[in-house]
Order: structure tokens, then sequence, then C-alpha cells
């Protein structure tokens, strides 16, 4: 497997390049070395299709051995029954295929409306949801991230020998990729799940995050002033210290049936 981890704050807006963060870092034996922080815009270009495209290009480079992307990786098992055949490779397929949901808002139509029909509750979550403390998938606040994260990465990602998307494709690969939940790896750090994002001066709360986070042997060097002053560039690391875990061995099994996929921190 190769060694360069990277954590990456993903965005399905039009101009996503703007809000995709990526951390990238290089195991020391007894942590991690961050390397680089960059914003997608600067590396790909800002519209949505160039951005996903490029960091699929990156992924898939022979340097990267494990990565954490934070975006909802699959669906609740009631609506993958429903719709997906029962599998997260049916709900690839569901989503690229273009007979299925075209867009964020008929995915969430159709997950909600499918929801409703099997349970009565519109609004489902995956077993990891629950023991992350994560939303539901296809909610209005998630269901960009998933529908583009979903079809225009992990769909490009799923055929790709020399990758797997954990646990659902194993765990044989040089490239493994990983859904990461950065409230949640903050959580588990001890330090603020919320609350430095957009309020009135959060620097002291991204200041415990950066030491929480240094505090777990991960040299931040010269990005400390890009963490604190980027939220999102802050949850980009966050999101390398769970892909971290994953280069170094660790391997939690997920909390429900593995087509839901697992958040791991």
């Amino acid at each position: 497997m190769s060694e360069r981890v990277l954590g990456v704050d993903f965005s399905g807006a039009a101009t996503a390049g703007d809000a995709l963060w990526v951390t990238e870092a290089i195991p020391t034996g007894g942590g991690l070395d961050v390397r680089r922080c960059y914003r997608g815009t600067e590396e790909w270009g800002r519209d949505r299709e160039t951005a996903h495209a490029g960091l699929v290009d990156r992924i898939t480079d022979d340097d990267v051995g494990t990565v954490g992307l934070d975006f909802p990786f699959s669906l609740p098992q009631t609506v993958l029954d429903a719709q997906c055949g029962g599998t997260w490779a049916g709900f690839v397929d569901w989503l690229a295929s273009g007979s299925g949901p075209t867009d964020p808002a008929s995915l969430s139509e159709v997950c909600r409306h499918t929801a409703e029909m099997a349970t009565g509750d519109r609004d489902l979550r995956r077993e990891t949801d629950f023991r992350r403390g994560a939303l539901c998938p296809y909610t209005n606040r998630t269901r960009s991230m998933t529908f583009y994260g979903v079809r225009d990465v992990l769909g490009r990602l799923r055929d790709v020998d020399t990758t797997a998307v954990v646990p659902m494709q194993g765990w044989d690969a040089d490239t493994l990729v990983a859904e990461a939940y950065p409230a949640a790896t903050f959580g588990w750090l001890g330090c603020y799940r919320e609350g430095y994002k957009n309020v009135d001066d959060p620097r002291k709360r991204r200041e415990a995050n950066v030491a929480a986070v240094e505090a777990c042997s991960v040299t931040v060097g010269e990005h400390r002033d890009t963490y604190l002053g980027n939220h999102d560039a802050l949850d980009s690391l966050a999101a390398v210290v769970s892909a971290g875990r994953l280069a170094d061995g660790v391997r939690p099994s997920a909390a429900g049936p593995e087509s839901e996929g697992c958040i791991y921190v």
C-alpha cells in the first residue's frame, strides 16, 4: 500500500472547488506529518465537475494509500432494499444509470417517499449515523454531498482495481477510501463537535480542535493558520486523522449492514 494519507472536506455545490479542501499527510511511525493543505479550486478548478474529476485523479495517483471523504457513502438499508436491490453497488448503479434520481432534490424526494411508505418516517438514518451522531444522508443539508459524492467520486472509483471503498469492497487494495465525519472525529478527540464554524469569534474553539489533533501526534506545521482561518480546511484535517488511523491498521467493525457503509473516526 502507498503511504500518503488524504483527508477531504467535500462539497457538492455548483462551485464545489471553493469549499472542497484537502489535507495530505505522511505517516511518521508515531503519527502524521501534514505536508499539504489546499482548496480544490487551486488545484483543479472551481466548478463541480472539474473539481470532482480532479479529486478522483488525485485519489488514484500511485502515492496515495488511504483517503477519508466527508460525505455519506450509502443509504439506510430500508431504502436500499426498496430501490437498489439491497446493495451498495445497486445504489451506485441507481445514481449512475440515469434511470434513477437525476439530481439531489429528486434523490431526497424518492428516498423520503420510499422511507415513509415502508416505515411511516420520512428521514431515516443508517446505523452508523446513529452511532456517530450524523444526519440522515438525504436531508436538505446532506443530499447534494451524497448525490454528487456517490455518483461522481465513488462511482468512478468503484471499478478501479487498485482502489477499495471500505467496507463495501473489502480491504485488499493499494488505496482504501473511507467515509469520514469531522464532527465525530472531533468528538472522539474530546473537543468541539460544533460551534467552530459560522459563529462569532470561533478562533479559540478552532485552536482547541487543532491542539487536540496535535496531541494525537499530528504535526500541522506551517498550515496552522490555514486551519484556524477556515473551518472547511479544519474539517479536512479531522478527515486525515481518521484516514490515518485506518492507514495504521485500525479496522473497526461496521455499526449496521455492510451495505450501509461505516463512518470511520
